[in-house]
């Protein structure tokens, strides 16, 4: 980076930073501060550009003390002098808002990119799928892609195999969360969209209220926020799933989380579905990617996610039958399961 553009840049940083935090953070520190501290300009403006942005958008803004959290974080810095001196910093912050969610990624090394960091392998398929007994079962993997083609593809394989379910006019369906850690919802959520067969698939809140939706139209499903729409997904083609009227079993546990969470959520409340496991991990909170001035990132928790009814989940989620592996082999859980959709 050119000296003028690094001038640039921290100015702009500087600016957000202006511009945001108004009076009600005026204990930022300013140059003359920072100099006493022996943090040089370009790291304060480059910490405070993330630490203003992390305090507008959290979920936990009303739960935190961000002056002492503020103040706390600056401690980790020591006698910063580059934009790499304050990560440290930064991790101290995220790891301060306590929603087990939110993390910070330095700039890809030279010769990768951000779709190489946040994807998964292309090509691979992240769910197992088969019929046995005449019961489907979908045993899900976690699947992180920021690749659109990619996306497109896992969310063709995802709905051709519940078709082809449908098409052996199965009893039900067993789908299993227990692996799902996390990764990319708007693949399954494309996938499971006609078997779901909601026009609503989720909402989400953020910290002030606004709510904005994913739904379902035809073979696709959007975004939507106030008079704002744009599509997420879609499939090649489709057509009705009988099985959408047809018992649908969710096996979950403690590491279903975050997307895994989310796109469980999709499914809670049809009256077709029952879940059964141990409460999940807990995190499902709608993500923001805040870009800094080097590239780096911080993947920031910035909104709550709701059923179809406007219900929220800020914790684990409970089953609607407990069955712990401890105690219920797994051959026994499948038996309950098999029994229930009978």
């Amino acid at each position: 980076m050119t000296g003028r553009r690094h001038t640039h840049v921290l100015f702009f940083g500087a600016l957000l930073a202006a511009l945001f935090t108004g009076c009600s953070t005026t204990y930022l520190l300013d140059d003359r501060e920072a100099a006493r501290k022996n943090i040089s300009p370009a790291a304060l403006h480059y910490f405070n550009d993330a630490f203003v942005q992390v305090r507008n958008q959290s979920i936990r803004k009303k739960d935190i003390d961000f002056k002492q959290l503020y103040q706390a974080s600056l401690a980790q810095m020591g006698k910063a002098v580059s934009w790499q001196d304050t990560y440290p910093a930064i991790q101290y912050l995220l790891a301060g808002l306590n929603d087990h969610h939110s993390f910070f990624h330095p700039p890809a090394k030279e010769g990768s990119s951000l779709t190489s960091i946040l994807s998964n392998k292309t090509g691979s398929i992240p769910f197992n799928a088969r019929i046995d007994g005449g019961y489907g079962i979908l045993e899900l993997k976690s699947y992180n892609s920021v690749d659109h083609a990619d996306q497109h593809r896992i969310a063709d394989s995802l709905y051709t195999a519940l078709k082809k379910m449908d098409d052996e006019n199965i009893k039900g369906l067993i789908i299993d969360f227990r692996k799902m850690e996390g990764g990319s919802t708007v693949p399954f959520l494309t996938g499971f969209a006609p078997l779901i067969n909601q026009d609503i698939l989720l909402k989400y809140v953020d910290k002030k209220g606004h709510v904005s939706y994913i739904t379902r139209y035809k073979n696709g499903i959007y975004t939507k926020s106030g008079h704002k729409t744009a599509r997420l997904g879609y499939l090649s083609s489709f057509a009705p799933l009988k099985l959408s009227r047809k018992p649908i079993a969710i096996i979950m546990g403690h590491y279903t989380a975050s997307a895994g969470e989310m796109i469980l959520i999709s499914f809670l409340g049809l009256p077709q579905v029952k879940t059964f496991g141990t409460p999940t991990y807990g995190v499902a909170t709608g993500k923001s990617n805040i870009f800094l001035a080097d590239s780096a990132f911080i993947s920031l928790a910035s909104s709550v996610t709701c059923d179809r009814k406007g219900r929220s989940y800020p914790g684990p989620i409970s089953p609607d039958q407990y069955t712990d592996s401890s105690s219920v082999s797994e051959d026994q859980l499948m038996n309950d399961i098999r029994r229930w959709i009978r």
